[in-house]
């Protein structure tokens, strides 16, 4: 039996990957408190990096297949590959995106210069992510080195690769 929609104000009905589903109905606050807007920031950054990984068909120095090829080999059953993604550059309650943002802070203004450099470099090229603060306001936004060094560390927490460094890694 398919359905789609709501029912009563209380359920929704759809399909997710072809699947019937049904879900309880929420109906989102929307709050701009500092908290919501860095967890929609790393959003952003996660889905310039999805939209990378989407379309690059270089190879990381070393590795035989595209990044989107061993994401999709390791995802496990029940997600998708880009959530899968998202999941491990965020981390859980941000363990991943704190500790990356630590070590990008730690780097030197010319080791950053150079991470900018290599995604401005990438094909398709890795763009800065638009931030925000409290209350919707425009921030400084995430350099397009850092957003590529926050991809990197997703993929060490995926699929194990080794930790991004002062040097970014080499796509050819």
């Amino acid at each position: 039996m398919d359905a789609s929609g709501g029912f009563a104000g209380a359920l929704v009905f759809g399909k997710w990957k072809g699947r019937n589903v049904v879900r309880q109905l929420v109906i989102p606050a929307n709050p701009h408190v500092q908290t919501q807007e860095d967890a929609r920031n790393l959003v952003r950054a996660a889905g310039i990096a999805q939209h990378f990984a989407n379309l690059e068909d270089d190879l990381k120095a070393g590795e035989a297949l595209t990044d989107k090829a061993r994401l999709i080999a390791n995802t496990p059953a029940s997600q998708a590959w880009n959530g899968f993604l998202v999941k491990s550059m965020i981390g859980k309650g941000d363990i991943t995106a704190t500790a990356a943002q630590a070590a990008w802070a730690a780097l030197t203004a010319p080791q950053k210069t150079a991470w900018d450099d290599a995604a401005d470099a990438l094909t398709p090229p890795i763009t800065a992510a638009y931030q925000t603060t409290v209350l919707g306001v425009a921030g400084a936004p995430l350099t397009s080195g850092n957003v590529f060094f926050l991809y990197e560390s997703g993929l060490t927490a995926a699929l194990g690769d080794a930790a991004p460094g002062v040097a970014p890694p080499v796509y050819a």
